[in-house]
């Protein structure tokens, strides 16, 4: 809906002036800075340590939330997902079906005191037809137990590099401008000379 975009600001993605411009131009208004932080909606694209690090900075000076989208990086870059990676820990996180083991699901976690405005502690009531589903969580805790294993990580590191130089590899040489890249076991291809 019309109102639901109203209230949005978007910023260029790695360029933490473009983010600051918007804070600054709207001090006191902005509730949250909310990002993947590995941009997966729209193919494959990094952040910088930086870039993430002065969000976090950014967002404590500005009093607004932060928020990462880890529904694409859970589980996938590292157990931790992108924060335990780059270093950078959010107010809160949003996971999706990898916590169910690809099943139907979806989660968000946060600071205590946020934490605490959720019902039954909080006056803010969630619920949801899949909540707990008892098949989705024991295959998440499976997979989690399986990701957990020593060598997981370096193991999917190696396939995901294999695969995406495979696929550069045979783009290139069927004649077509092509670029990628992986962190672990999540990875994109563009067809374009350069990111």
């Amino acid at each position: 809906p019309k109102g639901a975009a109203a209230g949005t600001l978007t910023a260029q993605y790695n360029d933490l002036k473009s983010v600051e411009a918007l804070l600054e131009a709207n001090k006191d208004e902005i509730a949250g800075i909310v990002l993947e932080p590995v941009v997966g909606n729209s193919g494959f694209i990094t952040p910088t340590k930086e870039f993430l690090q002065g969000l976090r900075d950014l967002a404590t000076k500005h009093g607004a939330v932060l928020v990462f989208d880890e529904v694409m990086t859970g589980f996938r870059i590292a157990y931790g997902g992108a924060q335990e990676h780059f270093g950078v820990t959010p107010d809160v996180t949003t996971m999706g079906k990898v916590i169910g083991g690809g099943l139907p699901v979806g989660a968000y976690g946060g600071k205590k005191e946020i934490m605490e405005t959720v019902a039954p502690a909080g006056p803010m009531y969630q619920a949801g037809t899949l909540s707990g589903n008892p098949l989705a969580m024991t295959a998440g805790i499976k997979t989690l137990e399986i990701l957990k294993r020593p060598g997981q990580y370096e193991k999917l590191d190696k396939s995901t590099k294999k695969l995406i130089n495979g696929i550069l590899e045979a783009g290139k040489a069927a004649g077509h401008e092509v670029c990628g890249g992986a962190i672990s076991g999540m990875f994109g291809v563009f067809f374009c000379e350069g990111p």
